[in-house]
């Protein structure tokens, strides 16, 4: 059985910092082209301070449970007014396979389009190919660096963006 929810009490808040390291310790040991650790700075710091920046009014933070097992995570906070940013998606290898991850977009849009958000952008690196299929059926479409993406290294990451309102543009 999958639940899928915000994380709201202290066992979910640390479900989701587990299930965060596991994703900087998979993605340093897979896919980073560097062993600089400042890929994750201030990580730790984020995460002692959870919900943080992705606490309501203006965050959100999703947990999916798989037969009651911590098994994937995803978080939005507000970029500005009308903009949330998309981070740390993650569904540890152990419960891929059940569409998971698109479950907790879903439910992580739903969560901002009723917040009043108009607009959703991430970026990921290029090699996440699943979490880009994930993205693209949620609706984001790649669009190129901009200001609006902060750190961003051209030709290793992906920029997306999608419209949450039908009259507004990504």
């Amino acid at each position: 059985m999958i639940t899928v929810q915000r994380a709201g009490s202290a066992a979910d808040i640390d479900a989701v910092r587990g299930l965060m390291r596991e994703f900087n310790r998979w993605v340093m040991a897979e896919i980073a082209e560097t062993d600089n650790p400042s890929i994750f700075a201030e990580f730790e710091v984020e995460l002692a301070g959870l919900p943080g920046r992705y606490g309501p009014p203006s965050g959100c933070l999703v947990l999916a449970r798989l037969h009651g097992d911590p098994a994937g995570c995803v978080a939005f906070y507000a970029h500005d007014a009308i903009t949330v940013e998309i981070k740390r998606m993650f569904v540890p290898a152990r419960s891929r396979g059940h569409r998971i991850g698109d479950q907790m977009m879903g439910l992580l849009l739903a969560q901002a389009r009723a917040a009043g958000y108009r607009r959703a952008l991430l970026s990921s690196h290029y090699s996440m190919h699943a979490a880009h299929a994930i993205y693209h059926r949620a609706g984001f479409r790649d669009v190129a660096p901009s200001a609006a993406f902060p750190g961003v290294v051209a030709g290793v990451d992906v920029c997306m963006a999608m419209a949450l309102a039908a009259d507004t543009s990504p």
